[in-house]
């Protein structure tokens, strides 16, 4: 992936001693230019940046962050369902309600979706259902954008909030 060279095309493998150890015998490979000199430079300058920088710790610190924020918006949207993640790696689940736990239908999630995307956010989506947000921001994000995040989804799902209701409304 990417990611593990910091925007250049680099890949890891991490493993167990017993499985590596299965391959050393063997012609089977997973790389097509491991080793090579501007590969391994770029892997290690990222690996250095992330240790100078602190970014372990600031992953755990805004991912604490984001979780508390994004749980917080479960306790206050019917349709913010489970909220999971460790460090960046995280997740919310947009469900119709907290009793049934079924995916919010896909109308009503892209709605949601281009309101965020509107203030200007790009986060992913997934799940099995389509019904995840899959939020995966870079190892240098702050506290303050993670703030602007969660406000952000506040206020979008205000609006969607809204929109429910009024449909709602519409169909009796």
């Amino acid at each position: 992936g990417k990611s593990i060279g910091n925007g250049f095309p680099l890949a890891m493998c991490v493993t167990t001693p017993e499985v590596a150890e299965a391959f050393a015998d063997s012609s089977l490979h997973f790389n097509t230019f491991g080793g090579n000199a501007i590969a391994c430079s770029a892997g290690l300058a990222t690996l250095k940046a992330i240790e100078e920088d602190n970014l372990m710790e600031n992953c755990r610190v805004v991912g604490d962050k984001f979780l508390r924020g994004f749980n917080t918006l479960r306790e206050k949207y019917e349709f913010v369902g489970d909220c999971r993640g460790l460090g960046l790696f995280m997740a919310m689940e947009m469900v119709e309600n907290k009793t049934t736990n079924k995916a919010l239908p896909l109308y009503h999630f892209s709605a949601l979706h281009e309101r965020i995307k509107d203030h200007g956010i790009f986060i992913g989506k997934g799940g099995l259902y389509g019904n995840c947000f899959r939020i995966q921001p870079p190892m240098c994000v702050s506290e303050a954008d993670a703030e602007f995040v969660i406000a952000t989804l506040d206020k979008s799902s205000v609006n969607t909030e809204m929109g429910f209701w009024m449909l709602n409304l519409l169909t009796l």
